[in-house]
C-alpha cells in the first residue's frame, strides 16, 4: 500500500482545544484564540511566579514579548500550548515534572507556563539555542499553516517513570488514532563489523579480533568510523592492508540496519489519522508503533518527547513522605555543596551516582549550582579531557585565557567553552546577533563541510567590521571548531543540575526516607537487585540498617521500622507478588507456629521449592531453632504428607514444639494412633515417606555442612545482598582478606588479599601483543578490578592457563592475591573456591 502526505508542505499540527473551565480561569471568552491564551497564561505566569516585584522585570517582560512574538511569526502558538496541555494535565494530576531537559529550558515562556522549572534570565540561558528563524520554517499552503517538521523546536519532558503511562494514555484519548510510539533503527558498528569479519572471513580467533578492534581509535570519546580510522591508526591500516578483502566487507556493512526498537521517549501526534500517512504496527504489549523511524515520522507529525525518570518518582515519594514541597527546596542551600566537598555516598544522587560522573564530583568538588553543572557537563566522553583544568579552576580560582577579549565570557568556567551558550555569546560580542550565532553553533556543531569556509570568512569580517584585533577572529574560529566536539547545551546541563541538587539534599538530610524511595523503586532497575545491593553497602554510612525480611514482620513493600529499613517481599527474587500477597491474607498479624505457615505457603499457591529458599533466605528466622537447612527439611517433609497426616500432626503440634520430623520418628516408634483409631503410619506408607524424604535429608546434610555460606548464598542470591555474612565472614582460612574499601585505600604497590564474587571476566590481548584476563569482583562494600597479564618478564597468565587451570566464571567466589596498582590489582594468583550450595533436588545427580 502507498501512503499519501495530505501536507505535501510540511507538518500540520494538530488542533488543540482548550477547556472553556481554563478560558474563564484567564478571564478570556470562549471565542478566543490560541494565541490570547497563549498571551494570558504568559501574563498569569508573570504574576505567580511574583516576577512583577523584581527590579529586572523590564528586561523578563521584553524577554516575554520577543519569544511570544517569534512564536507568532513562525506558527509555534499552538505547538507551545499542545506542550504546555499535557504538562498541565501532569500538573493537575499531580504526575511529578522535571524542572527541563534540553534546549527548551532556555525559553522564558516555557518557564511563566510552568512547562520548565529553570529561570533562563537568572542562569543566562539563551531563547535562540531554543528557537531560531533562521532555523524554523513555517508554509502557508491552500489557506493552512504546516511546519518543517525536521526543524521545528524540540520541547523534552522528564517526568516521574512510574505515571508515565497515564501521561501517553491522556494523549492517545485526546488524540485518537493520530498518535503511535516511534520507532527506531540500530546500525552496525564499524567495530564490531571488523570483528565479525574477521573471525569469519579471515579466520582469526575471538582474541586475535578484539586486539584489531581495539585499535580503532576515539575521536572524543567515540569510536570511529573505519575509514578515520584507517587514516589514524597505524596498527588498524596495517591490518586493513594486509587483509583487504575483510576490511572491504566491513566497510560495506558498517552503518546498515542491524534491528530494529521502540524510541524511548518519542511519541508522534499527527493530524490526520496516522493510518492514512504511514504504515503501523504493533508491540508484543499491542501498542502501536510507526513503521517509520525518527527522521521520517518528524517530517509526517509532531514528535512529543516525554521520558520517564525514577528519580522524579524517588524525589516525589521522599517529599510526599515528609509533606514537603518539592518547590520549596533550595538548589543554591548551602548543606548540598557540603555534602558534594566530601562525597562518599553517590547512590541515588541523579547525574552522579554512575562511577565517572561521581569520580568527576569527586575531583571537582562544585560549591555552587554552576559548579554542579559543570560537572554534569564535563562527566561526558570528550568533556572529560578537561577535568583536571576545571577542578583547579574550582579549587585556585585561576583559569586559562583564551583571549582577554572573551575573559568576561569564559571566566565562569575557568577559560574552558565548555558550554555552546559560552561560543554564541563570544560570536555575539564580535558582532553576530544571537540568531547568527545560532547559526555558527549548528553549522560547526553538525560539521556542515560545504559552509564552514563561508562562515571562517564571515567571522574574520565581523572581527574587522567592529574594529577589533584580526587576533580575535583566529580565537573565536579555533574555539568553534575544537569545542564543536565537547561543548554542551547549558540549559540541559542546568537544569539536570538543578535536580541533582535536589537529591543531595534529600539524601543527606533525609537519609532514612531517601533510601527508602530507591529501595521501593529499585525494582523498576534493569538488575533491581544490584541497586539493593547498592544502598545496603551505604546504609552502614548513615547508621541505617536494612533488616531483612521476616514473614511475621515484612509488608509487600520496604517500610521504615524504628531508624532502620525492612525488606519488602515484593523484592525477593523468583517469587510473585499476586502469592505473596495471597500468603500475607493468612498472617492475620503473625504466624503463630511453623506449621501455619506451612498450611498458609500450601494455600496461598507456593511451591515447597520456593518455599525452601524463602527459609534459607531468612524468611522464617523467627521459627528456626537449629538452622535454615533443617527447618527447610521440615517444611519439605511438612508438604510430603497426606492432609489426614497433616490434620494429626497439627493436634500434636505443641506437644512436639511443632517439629515435623520429630514428631513422625515418635509416631513411627511409638505407633501413634490417628483420630480414626488407626495408627497414623502404616507399615507401607512408612517406607514411602522414607522414600519420599531421603533426597530432601541428604541435601540438608549437605547444606549444613557449609552453614554460613549457604546462608550467604541464599540471601545474596534471592535478596540482593547477604545481612548474616559478610563473604569475608565465611572464607578467612588462615588469612585475613582484605575488604574492597581497603583495597581502594592501599597505596600503590600495596599487597592485596582478596575475596569476592566475580561479576565480569574478558580475555584479551593488548596492543602490544601481552595477553590478559580482566576481573571485575564485588564484596559487600564495593568492586574491585583486577588483571592478570603476561609481561615482558613473566607470563601469569599463560602460566596459569598451562598448569591446566580455567578463568573463573561469572557468579564465583574467588580469591586474589596481588599488587595494587592505579585503580586496579595486578594479580599473582587466583583460586576460585569450590564450595556448592543445593537448592534443587537435580543437583544431587
Amino acid at each position: 500500500m502507498r501512503y499519501k502526505n495530505p501536507f505535501p508542505a510540511g507538518v500540520k499540527l494538530p488542533e488543540i482545544s482548550i477547556s472553556e473551565e481554563i478560558l474563564k480561569s484567564l478571564d478570556l471568552n470562549l471565542d478566543s484564540s490560541n494565541k490570547e491564551v497563549l498571551f494570558e497564561l504568559c501574563r498569569k505566569g508573570l504574576r505567580d511566579k511574583e516576577i512583577t516585584k523584581f527590579d529586572n522585570r523590564k528586561e523578563y517582560y521584553d524577554r516575554t514579548k520577543m519569544e511570544l512574538d517569534i512564536f507568532d511569526e513562525l506558527g509555534f502558538i499552538d505547538y507551545i500550548l499542545l506542550n504546555w496541555d499535557i504538562l498541565y494535565f501532569c500538573k493537575t494530576e499531580k504526575i511529578p515534572t522535571g524542572a527541563g531537559r534540553g534546549s527548551a529550558a532556555g525559553s522564558l515562556v516555557l518557564y511563566l507556563l510552568g512547562v520548565t522549572n529553570i529561570d533562563p534570565i537568572e542562569y543566562d540561558l539563551f531563547f535562540e539555542r531554543f528557537v531560531s528563524r533562521s532555523r524554523a520554517r513555517k508554509i502557508e499552503h491552500d489557506g493552512d499553516t504546516f511546519l518543517d517538521g525536521s526543524l521545528l523546536a524540540d520541547v523534552d519532558n522528564d517526568i516521574s517513570y512510574n505515571r508515565r503511562a497515564e501521561v501517553v494514555r491522556y494523549i492517545e484519548d485526546k488524540y485518537k488514532g493520530k498518535t503511535s510510539k516511534i520507532l527506531t533503527l540500530n546500525t552496525l558498528s564499524g567495530k564490531l563489523c571488523i570483528k565479525e569479519c574477521g573471525k569469519i572471513v579471515g579466520g582469526l580467533s575471538e582474541s586475535d579480533v578484539n586486539q584489531i578492534s581495539d585499535s580503532i581509535p576515539k575521536q572524543f570519546g567515540k569510536v570511529a568510523k573505519l575509514a578515520v580510522a584507517y587514516e589514524e591508526s597505524e596498527s588498524f591500516k596495517k591490518y586493513a592492508d594486509d587483509n583487504q578483502k575483510s576490511f572491504k566487507i566491513a566497510r560495506k556493512l558498517e552503518g546498515l540496519i542491524k534491528n530494529t526498537g521502540v524510541h524511548p521517549s518519542g511519541i508522534s501526534i499527527c493530524y490526520y489519522d496516522q493510518s492514512d500517512i504511514m504504515p503501523l504496527q504493533r508491540t508484543n504489549d499491542g501498542s502501536l508503533i510507526s513503521g517509520y523511524d525518527m527522521d521520517d515520522v518528524a517530517s509526517l507529525s509532531v514528535k512529543f518527547d516525554i521520558l520517564g525518570l525514577r528519580t522524579l518518582s524517588v524525589v516525589n515519594d521522599v517529599c510526599e513522605g515528609l509533606g514537603i514541597n518539592v518547590n520549596s527546596i533550595n538548589p543554591h542551600d548551602p548543606s548540598i555543596y557540603a555534602a558534594l566537598s566530601c562525597l562518599e555516598s553517590p547512590q541515588g544522587l541523579f547525574q552522579i551516582e554512575a562511577d565517572t560522573n561521581f569520580k568527576v564530583c569527586q575531583q571537582i568538588a562544585p560549591r555552587n549550582l554552576e559548579q554542579l553543572s559543570a560537572v554534569v557537563a564535563i562527566a561526558r566522553p570528550g568533556a572529560l579531557d578537561f577535568k583536571d583544568d576545571y577542578a583547579t579552576y574550582v579549587r585556585t580560582g585561576e583559569f586559562q585565557s583564551q583571549s582577554e577579549f572573551f575573559d568576561d565570557v569564559l571566566s565562569y568556567t575557568g577559560g574552558i567553552p565548555l558550554y555552546q551558550e559560552q561560543l554564541m555569546k563570544m560570536a555575539v560580542k564580535v558582532g553576530f546577533t544571537l540568531d547568527e550565532a545560532e547559526q555558527l553553533r549548528r553549522i560547526v556543531g553538525k560539521k556542515k563541510v560545504d559552509k564552514m569556509p563561508e562562515w571562517k570568512e564571515k567571522i574574520s569580517n565581523k572581527v574587522i567590521e567592529s574594529n577589533l584585533d584580526p587576533s580575535i577572529a583566529d580565537i573565536l574560529w579555533k574555539v568553534a571548531e575544537d569545542s564543536a566536539n565537547y561543548s554542551f547545551n547549558k540549559s540541559h546541563s542546568i537544569s539536570y543540575a538543578y535536580l541533582a541538587a535536589i537529591t543531595v539534599y534529600l539524601k543527606f538530610k533525609y537519609p532514612q526516607e531517601f533510601f527508602l524511595s530507591l529501595l521501593k523503586f529499585a525494582k523498576f532497575e534493569p538488575n533491581s537487585h544490584d541497586e539493593i545491593s547498592k544502598v545496603s553497602q551505604e546504609l552502614p554510612n548513615f547508621d541505617i540498617k536494612l533488616l531483612p525480611p521476616d514473614l511475621n514482620k515484612s509488608d509487600i513493600d520496604f517500610k521504615i521500622e524504628g531508624k532502620d529499613i525492612r525488606y519488602g517481599l515484593n523484592s525477593i527474587k523468583g517469587v510473585s507478588e499476586k502469592v505473596l500477597i495471597h500468603l500475607l491474607e493468612f498472617r492475620e498479624g503473625a504466624f503463630s507456629n511453623k506449621y501455619d505457615v506451612f498450611r498458609a505457603a500450601k494455600q496461598a499457591g507456593l511451591n515447597i521449592g520456593v518455599l525452601s529458599s524463602l527459609i534459607q533466605a531468612g524468611l522464617l528466622d523467627s521459627f528456626v531453632t537449629k538452622n535454615r537447612s533443617d527447618l527447610a527439611l521440615e517444611a519439605q517433609t511438612f508438604n510430603s504428607l497426606t492432609d489426614r497426616e497433616k490434620r494429626n500432626f497439627i493436634a500434636l503440634g505443641e506437644e512436639h514444639n511443632y517439629n515435623i520430623c520429630e514428631s513422625i520418628e515418635k509416631a513411627i516408634s511409638e505407633g501413634l494412633i490417628a483420630d480414626d483409631d488407626k495408627k497414623i503410619f502404616a507399615e507401607r506408607r512408612i517406607k514411602t515417606l522414607e522414600k519420599k524424604r531421603a533426597p530432601y535429608i541428604e541435601i540438608c546434610e549437605k547444606n549444613k555442612g557449609s552453614i554460613k555460606y549457604a546462608n550467604w548464598y541464599f540471601e545474596t542470591k534471592l535478596l540482593g545482598y547477604s545481612y548474616s555474612y559478610s563473604i569475608r565472614d565465611i572464607f578467612k582460612y588462615p588469612e585475613d582478606y582484605q575488604c574492597s574499601q581497603t583495597v581502594k585505600n592501599t597505596e600503590q604497590r600495596g599487597t592485596v588479599q582478596f575475596v569476592g564474587v566475580l561479576a565480569d571476566v574478558m580475555k584479551r590481548t593488548s596492543r602490544n601483543g601481552n595477553k590478559y584476563a580482566r576481573f571485575e569482583l564485588h564484596d559487600e562494600k564495593g568492586i574491585v578490578n583486577a588483571l592478570l597479564m603476561d609481561g615482558a618478564r613473566e607470563s601469569r597468565l599463560t602460566d596459569y592457563l598451562n598448569a591446566g587451570n580455567k578463568l573463573p566464571k561469572k557468579e564465583d567466589v574467588v580469591i586474589i592475591n596481588g599488587v595494587k596498582g592505579d585503580g586496579i590489582v595486578f594479580v599473582d594468583s587466583v583460586k576460585s573456591l569450590k564450595d556448592k550450595i543445593y537448592m534443587k533436588l537435580s543437583q544431587l545427580k
